[in-house]
């Protein structure tokens, strides 16, 4: 499936082994959301104050990664951490990035299982005008079927 794009963002590995996963069973291609270095902090509950302050003031992370060519794409797999039932800042700047995509996009969301429903609305609101498709909670295999 060479015209699905695996996207992801990951700060603790967590994401990208999921990602990972995806794009060998689908055979897509893969990206990294990729920010500077010295964006986030190394705690957790620290990186959570900064990007609840980048999204208050709007001042969200510039990519560091280029994105690639949307146009030979169909389907995009947008795989994020879950920060307090919000969408990474990282993965909001890259759905800000691709607003002109008129292709299907699958959300997946990486978490302990804490708001998952609040993170699947805050994906739809971040994706504005992006066709989300489906939202998937911490399961590769649901978003693999949907592809199949």
């Amino acid at each position: 499936m060479t015209n699905t794009l695996v996207a992801y963002y990951s700060l603790t590995g967590n994401t990208k082994k999921i990602a990972n996963e995806i794009s060998k069973v689908i055979g897509s291609n893969l990206f990294e959301i990729t920010v500077a270095a010295d964006t986030f902090p190394n705690g957790m509950f620290e990186t959570a104050d900064v990007a609840k302050e980048q999204r208050k003031t709007g001042n969200l992370p510039s990519l560091t990664s280029h994105i690639p060519e949307m146009s030979s794409y169909d389907k995009i797999i947008v795989a994020g951490p879950n920060w307090s039932g919000a969408v990474a800042t990282p993965v909001v700047s890259f759905l800000k990035d691709i607003q002109g995509f008129a292709e299907q996009i699958i959300s997946i969301n990486t978490s302990v299982g804490q708001n998952d429903n609040l993170y699947n609305e805050d994906f739809r609101e971040q994706a504005n005008d992006l066709n989300v498709v489906l939202t998937v909670n911490n399961d590769a295999e649901k978003a693999i079927d949907y592809l199949k």
